[in-house]
């Protein structure tokens, strides 16, 4: 056996295992690299195009990757987005505004009431449906199944009644209370009359005592005289 073979005494296992990993990384880093290369994916031209609280979006724009967003000008990029996020917004309006029966699509459409033919492949519950005039399956237009939209709408009755029946409990008490207010009020006008009463008696009083301030007045005037 010749010195520094992989079985030879005079080399420490030491230095094998320090070769096998040497060996190892360099066959990873070699791999790492050639999928790099045959994904032609540029880490340099990854931009953030969204921040979240919570996450952040990166798009790779590598002309290999994504070669339309890469000739994409970023003003026509903005907007894409912003008319995404609009129609977005508008899918979670309609989806929370469609309750019980409607009467008019957020579109402005009036509702018409469809009946549907037999279909092969049934999942939605039902035949017939409140559907928007203008529909289209793009998340934007009502089509409330029918057997829903009245489940809903009696419900929502039903919590109307209940709020009715609460009002009309109520309604025995608010009696004693409006009749106690105007018990209030009718002793409260009793008692600006007595003050009225009393302020014009003060005023008649006053100007009784000004004629005769004055009449002294007069008369001292006479007497300085005389």
């Amino acid at each position: 056996m010749t010195p520094y073979e992989p079985g030879s005494c005079q080399v420490s296992p030491t230095h094998w295992r320090r070769v096998r990993e040497f060996t190892r990384r360099k066959a990873e880093r070699k791999h790492f690299l050639s999928f790099l290369k045959k994904a032609r994916v540029s880490l340099r031209k990854a931009i953030l195009v969204r921040r979240r609280p919570f996450f952040t979006f990166l798009y790779l724009i590598d002309d290999g990757v994504s070669p339309l967003r890469a000739q994409m000008d970023p003003v026509e990029d903005r907007r894409n987005t912003k008319r995404q996020e609009e129609y977005y917004n508008r899918l979670g309006n309609v989806a929370d505004s469609e309750y019980g029966i409607p009467r008019r699509c957020p579109c402005g459409g009036r509702i018409r009431d469809e009946v549907r033919v037999k279909e092969e492949y049934d999942t939605l519950p039902g035949k017939r449906f409140f559907t928007c005039i203008n529909y289209e399956a793009d998340g934007c237009h009502y089509r409330q199944p029918w057997v829903i939209g009245v489940q809903e709408e009696i419900e929502s009755l039903r919590r109307r009644v209940e709020k009715a029946k609460q009002v009309i409990k109520l309604v025995p008490n608010l009696n004693k209370h409006i009749d106690t207010v105007e018990a209030e009020v009718n002793r409260l006008s009793l008692a600006v009359d007595n003050l009225t009463a009393e302020i014009y008696s003060l005023t008649v009083q006053v100007a009784t005592l000004e004629k005769v301030a004055l009449l002294n007045a007069v008369m001292n005037a006479e007497l300085e005289v005389n």
